[in-house]
């Protein structure tokens, strides 16, 4: 039986894993830096990252990447499936481990973006839908400040 720190670290190892594999299969080349920075992202399991974000972990781990190369690192990995970009009011970008449909707050005072279940969000009519087109997805971005 696996207690939740093993199962955790077996998901986040499966993830980097998938990562990888993914990656492997476009045009980008896997190099020692592309691989730490996946290590990087997928290293809390669920989280939501920014590319600065992950910039500081990189040089705090004293691994030398250009603040360009994480953009397309982020970039890449949104566009194979293994992160999804949310955008924040003042067109901020996170970069959400969770897959999982579900929701987010925005707080405009701290600059963080927590998970909202889906199951507490209702969502109960939406507009037709321009001719030729079918619905993806529903993002939901509720932007929170601190009462004064």
């Amino acid at each position: 039986m696996y207690n939740t720190k093993n199962l955790t670290e077996i998901i986040m190892n499966e993830n980097i894993t998938s990562a990888l594999k993914e990656l492997g299969n476009t045009n980008l080349k896997i190099t020692n830096q592309r691989k730490s920075l996946i290590e990087l992202i997928f290293a809390k399991g669920n989280a939501h990252h920014t590319a600065e974000d992950i910039f500081k972990k990189a040089e705090n781990a004293n691994l030398k990447v250009s603040l360009a190369t994480v953009y397309n690192t982020l970039n890449s990995l949104t566009d194979i499936g293994m992160l999804k970009a949310i955008k924040t009011s003042g067109d901020k970008i996170f970069f959400d481990t969770n897959l999982k449909e579900h929701f987010h707050f925005y707080c405009e005072n701290t600059g963080k973006l927590t998970d909202i279940n889906p199951n507490s969000v209702k969502i109960s009519k939406i507009p037709e839908l321009p001719s030729g087109k079918k619905l993806c997805s529903v993002d939901v971005v509720i932007n929170i400040t601190n009462k004064t």
